[in-house]
């Protein structure tokens, strides 16, 4: 430690008399560290942070599959009878339960209600998570039966926003819906559970938001008794102790094949099972990996800098360790005191990096997707302040190694002997400066590629939305949840009509509309809805069924997304009575009638028959990234309680707004009015992943670009003072300035080609792992590689150019007599 402690102080009084060289590695580091500090706390905040819950670990998400369309869809939510089967025979589960995105429309003392998110849930749900209400209690098992389920359970900030926290709202009542409802329990303060994806590569959520309000879940009608009842259940489930989820995965599969066979279904069954970890960050696990692995390259290609930096202050070191060599100075004594300065300099920067890394969160937040699952909870936690320390240890070895190494070489008689300039421009120390701009631009070469890659990537999702007019249409999502749009049976269907004849007669009479329709879902939300498509014409076999997303139209819907019809006609006021026709999209038209005019042939959706009377074009109005079949059913034919009303006007969608929700309200003051903006927006946001993904990787490819830059030029600008004599007795001889610029630009000319050539080796094994959140692109683009290297090379000849003109311009008179 005494040793230790006056190598510290040693190296202290050394920066201290290089304020320049200290002052820039020290901003270098912070910024290095501070941002890969930033980045892996929004790591360990989404990824790596265990849930709430009792031995989270434990928690897995299973789903179904179906083998004869598990090329498109590798797995479906669960049927309620497959779930029972699974449950009740498992040996492998502790205990599962149901649940299902729900929104409640809450009714407090505003004018008008205001949408919640939340959850129905089988009653065991909070005991399957291991999670106790802090006040009252959970459901009881006899709750999930039609008339019983009237009790609620709310989030502690739900029991925040509408009891202010007092303990007498266990008991109170709570409009839900338009319908009283019981406050049984208050959930813990840090509970939260993540959004699941019922589909894969199904877009979460716009914004993130928490489920406040559980409900018990009731299922009913053919779910509890056929097989072709809804998939359309989430199912959370605990293993047994001991138990790991390819093993569970294993066990249910087999169980859903036996169940396929004894009960003769034409579909063969399967089953899929992760844990809960893993579905709740989604896609997002991938590309934040791929974030902090790229700024990692950027601290990388800093270190190498550095370690450039130290490289050549070590020169002028080499006497001074030959003396102390001379004066008994062992190896290790050596390395140390010259390690102890790249270890003072990480700790400073490491400690600057800190302040960075508080100002880079909150950037990030700012910049991330408000979508990404858990982004609030992001702090500078223990475990991000123990990474940054580790961080900065491990810098300090990488830059300083090359240098401290150097001191382990050191010869006292030929350091004593040897000035300055022979010894700094040996063989091996012109090696490890090439190797050192070979690594930068290695570093450099992969971080280009990947940063082009994903905005290749991003740039054909935006192309897309060249079919889709997204120009001047404003979206209003409205809620039918009172009792009296939502009553048993079909008796609600009447009710939900007529509120939305009324309220497009309104929002037509506005004035600048120029058209207004209705849909059940809003554009760009994945795919939902999903049924196969029989033609009683052709029976196929199952795998050979085409599937296709159902949304109900009203009849001004083609002209208000201005989605062309390539044959036939859409709908019109017949079908209020006798809503017994389809419009299909062109894809679907192909797939299921390959070679035929599909009009005025019968379809069979969902247990009903229709006529197709309209072929549409395909315009990705599920998703930019897909163009999944689709069949436009009228509206009439089961009026849903969640609208999206489209509305194409010229007049500007921010003076709209206003005006079509004041005309909804006074229609029906009840009414849950929870989403007013513009298609535009709605689009923007579906790519929010997409975009911010290129955005980040651009910074830190550009800030790699501008370090590698940096590099090439200070080894080069090294070097040339180092020749100066030679240039001089060169240009002496009779040497032009071109072959100086060519020689000096010659040095380069290996470490350069050597880094891009390993560079793209190790771009190509790294882009296989992100294939997956490519959308069009290959990993191996061939434009996105030669554009990359092509962009390094031409950076790194612009860094050249200053330090081979100073060589061209060498003096031989003047360096003459400075030797």
């Amino acid at each position: 430690m005494h040793t230790l402690l006056t190598d510290l102080r040693y190296s202290a009084r050394r920066l201290s008399k290089s304020p320049s060289f200290t002052l820039a590695s020290i901003v270098i580091l912070a910024l290095g560290i501070g941002a890969v500090t930033a980045v892996f706390s929004i790591v360990e905040s989404v990824i790596l942070r265990p849930y709430p819950f009792r031995d989270p670990g434990q928690l897995v998400v299973w789903h179904e599959s179906i083998q004869e369309v598990s090329n498109r869809y590798p797995f479906i939510p669960d049927n309620y009878l497959h779930y029972r089967n699974l449950k009740a025979h498992s040996t492998k589960i502790a205990d599962a339960a149901l649940f299902l995105d729900s929104s409640f429309a809450v009714s407090l003392a505003k004018e008008h209600p205001e949408i919640v998110k939340g959850l129905s849930v089988s009653p065991n749900f909070f005991s399957v998570l291991g999670v106790t209400p802090v006040a009252g209690r959970s459901f009881y098992a006899e709750e999930a039966e039609k008339g019983a389920n009237q009790g609620v359970v709310l989030s502690w900030a739900a029991w925040q926003r509408f009891f202010n926290g007092s303990p007498s709202a266990i008991g109170s009542s709570l409009d839900v819906g338009g319908e009283r409802r019981i406050v049984e329990g208050v959930l813990p303060r840090n509970f939260v559970f993540p959004f699941i994806a019922a589909m894969p590569d199904a877009p979460r959520p716009v914004e993130a938001q928490p489920y406040d309000i559980f409900q018990p879940l009731v299922p009913q009608g053919e779910d509890l008794t056929s097989d072709d009842g809804d998939f359309a259940f989430l199912v959370v489930a605990r293993l047994k102790p001991g138990v790991t989820a390819t093993e569970a995965a294993s066990e249910l599969d087999g169980m859903q094949e036996s169940y396929s066979a004894a009960n003769k279904l034409s579909i063969h069954l399967g089953a899929r099972v992760e844990p809960l970890s893993r579905e709740a960050t989604g896609h997002f696990s991938k590309a934040l990996w791929l974030l902090l692995a790229s700024v990692l390259g950027v601290l990388l290609i800093a270190c190498a800098n550095l370690a450039g930096l130290q490289s050549a202050r070590s020169v002028s070191r080499d006497r001074e360790n030959a003396l102390r060599a001379a004066l008994g100075a062992g190896p290790r004594r050596l390395f140390q005191s010259s390690l102890t300065e790249s270890l003072l300099l990480a700790l400073v920067g490491g400690a600057a990096g800190i302040f960075v890394a508080f100002a880079g969160v909150r950037l990030f937040a700012a910049v991330a997707p408000a979508n990404l699952p858990r982004l609030g909870e992001a702090h500078m936690s223990w475990p991000v302040l123990l990474f940054a320390f580790g961080i900065s240890l491990l810098t300090a070895v990488t830059f300083g190694v090359v240098p401290s190494l150097r001191s382990l070489r050191s010869d006292p008689q030929l350091a004593l002997q040897s000035g300055s300039v022979r010894a700094s421009g040996s063989r091996g120390a012109t090696a490890t400066r090439r190797v050192l701009v070979a690594a930068e631009v290695a570093c450099t070469v992969v971080l280009l590629i990947l940063t082009a890659l994903v905005s290749r990537s991003f740039a054909r999702v935006l192309d897309q939305g060249r079919t889709l007019h997204s120009d001047h249409l404003l979206i209003v999502e409205v809620n039918l949840l009172t009792p009296r749009y939502n009553q048993g049976g079909n008796s609600g269907e009447p009710a939900r009509a007529a509120f939305v004849d009324g309220a497009l007669d309104r929002i037509r009479a506005t004035a600048g509309v120029q058209v207004a329709a209705i849909t059940d879902n809003m554009p760009l939300t994945g795919e939902t809805n999903i049924h196969s498509v029989y033609r009683p014409d052709h029976p196929l076999p199952e795998s050979a069924v085409p599937n296709a997303n159902l949304r109900d139209v009203t009849p001004d819907y083609f002209s208000a997304m201005r989605i062309p019809l390539l044959a036939g006609e859409s709908f019109s006021e017949k079908e209020r009575e006798h809503p017994d026709d389809a419009v299909i999209s062109q894809t679907l038209a192909a797939s299921a009638w390959p070679g035929e005019n599909p009009l005025g042939h019968k379809c069979r959706v969902n247990g009903r028959t229709y006529t197709v009377i309209g072929v549409a074009a395909d315009a990705h109005i599920v998703d930019l990234k897909q163009n999944p079949p689709v069949v436009y059913l009228p509206y009439w034919h089961d009026p849903a309680p969640n609208l999206f009303f489209l509305v194409r006007s010229y007049l500007a969608l921010e003076a709209l707004g206003p005006t079509v929700r004041r005309e909804l309200w006074d229609l029906d003051p009840e009414v849950a009015i929870q989403v007013v903006k513009s298609l535009d927006s709605q689009l923007s946001e579906s790519v929010a992943t997409e975009r911010f993904q290129a955005l980040v990787l651009s910074c830190f490819g550009l800030a790699a670009l501008l370090l590698a830059a940096l590099g090439v030029y200070g080894v080069l600008a090294y070097s040339v003072s180092l020749r100066m004599q030679e240039f001089g007795i060169r240009v002496a001889l009779g040497s032009s300035r071109r072959a100086l610029i060519q020689l000096v630009l010659g040095e380069l000319l290996y470490p350069v080609l050597a880094g891009v050539v390993f560079g793209v080796g190790a771009a190509l094994a790294a882009t296989r792992v992100i294939q997956s959140i490519l959308f069009e692109t290959r990993a191996a683009d061939p434009l996105a590689i030669s554009a990359s290297t092509a962009i390094l090379i031409c950076t790194a000849l612009s860094a050249a150019l200053l330090p081979a003109y100073r060589a061209s311009n060498a003096d031989p008179i003047r360096v003459l007599r400075q030797e």
